[in-house]
């Protein structure tokens, strides 16, 4: 697998659906329908990547971005947004938001963003820069 994605939405097919989608991708799905879902998973565990639907009954996508940064590293997962509003993103950037997309998305577009944070991430996580080289002293 890719990696795992958390796909936050209240729209129940819209969650079975992409999540389909990005099975068929080879990526980890973790499908819920609200913000506290959301914040129970991500207590249980990390994901690499977030994709959330801001507008949602009980917890909306805003209160997730408060209730996340509680979460210890929570808050270095890439989120991407989806919302109705394309006027937000001074926003999403005092949130820290990856990328958002205006719905309706398109599967394709999503994907590759998706994508690319995952390759992006994948990246940082690889480079660890080696150890300096030990000498040793005269006898």
């Amino acid at each position: 697998m890719v990696g795992t994605v958390l796909l936050v939405d209240d729209e129940e097919l819209v969650v079975d659906v992409t999540k389909k989608k990005l099975l068929q991708q080879g990526i980890s799905v973790i499908g819920v329908n609200d913000g506290e879902q959301a914040i129970k998973v991500l207590r249980e565990g990390p994901v690499d990547l977030i994709v959330l639907d801001i507008e949602m009954p009980q917890m909306n996508g805003y209160a997730f971005l408060y209730e996340r940064k509680k979460i210890p590293g929570a808050e270095n997962i890439p989120i991407i947004v989806l919302t109705a509003y394309d006027s937000m993103e001074p926003i999403f950037c005092r949130h820290g938001i990856s990328a958002y997309l205006v719905k309706p998305v398109r599967f394709q577009d999503l994907l590759s963003r998706i994508m690319e944070i995952l390759a992006e991430k994948t990246s940082r996580n690889l480079f660890i820069p080696a150890a300096p080289e030990k000498t040793s002293a005269p006898d």
